[in-house]
């Protein structure tokens, strides 16, 4: 008998000790562990909830947005990230401090992780960890977010087949929107397209991407065909170089929406960034649209 547990034992410090950089976490709240129920006992009820599965936390110190697994099988939704772990289970977290925090209060040993500059802002630096699945963003040594994932140790938990994420030294580093515009008139998307287009022509060492989402209730194909008109309206109508555009088809949000950017060459891209399953979109034969009022 005392055999038998000495066994057990040993086997349960071999699967502990091979996954250290996996289940440090924050707050011990770690990605594709924890549960709702962990997540709530340590920072108690969220005080928004934005959908069913991404909330937000407030500390005294911090804002904390979590997004939860759907638990849904492999195999359906290819080109959203899926992990084969329950309902409930937290995919992910962003920890924004709202007191000031230098990378030095977190005693970590820097050597462990990749550091990377540029993004949103030219003097961010991003400290990444791939392996153990975090992220800090540090703007004039200020810690401004930190970002946990799950990290290369986790991929045996990942469904079969999906795509690969971006590359990720892309990670953090996509440049920030320039405009962006919902279910609006032709009227206003066509003057927004209009100083999208300015832009892009007095920076000709740009690339203007175009991200277009469907919401809950769309017709099949509708991002992709919003995206291809506000592509088509400035290649036919404003005469810009089709090949210096990118239209994408992002998938479905809560709300319909358009994203524009404009890219540097040797930028990193943006990607696109759904939020709804597509099985959770109901497809009708006649999209609600407000475009043909001014």
């Amino acid at each position: 008998m005392r055999v038998f547990v000495a066994i057990l034992l040993l086997l349960w410090l071999s699967t502990a000790l091979s996954v250290p950089a996996q289940t440090k976490g924050w707050r011990g709240i770690v990605p594709l562990r924890s549960t709702r129920a962990d997540v709530e006992r340590v920072l108690g009820p969220p005080v928004q909830k934005i959908s069913e599965y991404s909330v937000f936390h407030r500390t005294s110190t911090e804002t904390v947005m979590i997004q939860y697994a759907q638990g849904l099988p492999c195999g359906i939704g290819q080109k959203y990230s899926q992990w084969r772990v329950p309902r409930d289970t937290v995919e992910s977290l962003l920890v924004t401090p709202t007191q000031t925090l230098h990378i030095s209060d977190l005693g970590i040993d820097e050597s462990r992780y990749e550091k990377r500059e540029g993004g949103h802002l030219s003097q961010d630096v991003y400290y990444i960890n791939e392996q153990a699945g975090e992220s800090l963003r540090v703007f004039m040594n200020e810690v401004r977010e930190m970002s946990y994932f799950p990290g290369t140790l986790a991929k045996d938990l990942k469904c079969p087949g999906l795509a690969s994420r971006p590359d990720v030294k892309c990670q953090g580093l996509a440049p920030p929107r320039f405009d962006f515009y919902g279910d609006v008139s032709l009227v206003r998307e066509k003057s927004l397209l209009d100083n999208f287009s300015i832009t892009l022509k007095d920076q000709p060492n740009r690339t203007g991407f175009i991200i277009a989402y469907a919401g809950k209730r769309a017709r099949f194909g509708e991002a992709r065909a919003r995206a291809e008109r506000a592509k088509n309206y400035l290649v036919k109508e404003r005469r810009f170089d089709s090949n210096r555009l990118i239209a994408i088809d992002g998938g479905y949000r809560e709300a319909p929406e358009v994203e524009l950017y404009v890219v540097p060459d040797g930028v990193c891209a943006p990607t696109a960034a759904p939020t709804i399953d597509p099985r959770d979109v109901k497809i009708v034969k006649a999209a609600r649209s407000r475009h043909g009022r001014g």
